[in-house]
């Protein structure tokens, strides 16, 4: 069982509490994987057979925080001792006056303020479940643009023998790109396994417009608003830190200026940017794998119904180190 801290003091040693799990996890926290929404405006729309115009420079992009909830245990003798626990938490959370830690061990550390109401339901025997719903307001979104790995191939790539085609010897490694993924980083390497990909075939609602109606049901035609799709994955990673640089990873990714584009199978090529974040839920640290389920909203900018993988005159893909060439 993992220790939690909150202002440098241990929950279970200064206050009784015992770490619960949160909803699908083996951990006590949720949110604390969070991808945040995006602040201010993101994107126009002209009301035109363009589309909307997204806002996606550098100067633009700018992050909320977001809520990190613990969930636990107050252990007492009696329902008068696990109140007066609950009301030293309760002091010693008044007399903060800035941002103070909020540390989960082996997990990491973040910097909060108690958002909302503090939840505590009694159960009885001197146990009482209490919900703290910390918020995070600047968020650490750093990390290293995820690329495509190079794959050893045992029977061709040998330093001793190297196999020569066309007088030029194999590289070590090679790409094997799929095709599928996004900015041409392959899903296995952005970390993710696709489970589910829906709105794509829909059209979206159309936008309200005014009217004047008198004696009968008034109506304007308008045109349809901007397209959201919603992209569940699984995640899976061998450790707690691979899980962590597989999100930093989509941080750097998702807060990156400019579109990105995604290719799935049997399906457009779509021109989307990311302005409501993204959920991560189900975060279970088992012995020798971190799974999770990651949730977000693709906004569509365009999508591309022809689209393909640059070849050569023999029809062989043509790879480069960062992938395959898409063309529209």
């Amino acid at each position: 069982m993992k220790n939690y801290f909150l202002n440098g003091k241990n929950l279970k040693t200064a206050y009784g509490i015992t770490a619960l799990q949160a909803e699908g996890s083996n951990l006590a926290i949720s949110g604390a994987w969070d991808f945040p929404v995006r602040t201010g405006k993101c994107f126009h729309d002209w009301g035109d057979d363009d589309g909307i115009e997204p806002y996606v420079s550098a100067e633009e992009i700018r992050f909320a925080g977001r809520d990190i909830v613990f969930v636990g245990m107050v252990s007492a003798a009696t329902e008068k001792q696990a109140l007066v626990s609950c009301y030293k938490l309760y002091n010693d959370i008044g007399r903060f006056n800035s941002l103070v830690p909020f540390e989960a061990e082996g997990l990491g550390k973040w910097m909060v303020i108690v958002k909302s109401e503090i939840k505590a339901e009694y159960i009885g025997s001197g146990y009482c479940k209490i919900t703290i719903t910390f918020r995070e307001p600047v968020c650490d979104l750093s990390g290293i643009l995820p690329t495509n790995k190079l794959e050893y191939n045992p029977v061709t790539d040998h330093l001793d023998n190297p196999i020569y085609i066309n007088n030029q010897p194999l590289h070590i490694g090679s790409i094997n790109f799929d095709g599928y993924g996004i900015d041409g980083v392959m899903f296995r390497n952005l970390g993710l396994i696709i489970l589910d990909f829906t709105g794509h075939f829909g059209r979206p609602a159309a936008k309200d417009g005014e009217y004047n109606s008198y004696q009968n049901e008034g109506f304007k035609i308008t045109r349809h608003s901007a397209r959201e799709i919603t992209m569940k994955a699984l995640i899976v990673q061998p450790g707690y830190e691979a899980f962590r640089a597989a999100l930093k990873g989509l941080y750097k990714l998702f807060s990156k200026e400019g579109l990105r584009y995604i290719t799935k199978e049997n399906d457009f090529l779509r021109d989307f940017f990311v302005k409501d974040g993204f959920a991560v839920s189900d975060v279970n640290i088992e012995a020798k794998r971190v799974v999770a389920v990651l949730e977000m909203k693709l906004t569509e900018a365009k999508a591309w119904q022809n689209w393909s993988i640059l070849t050569d005159a023999n029809n062989n893909e043509i790879v480069t180190e960062l992938g395959n060439i898409i063309i529209t």
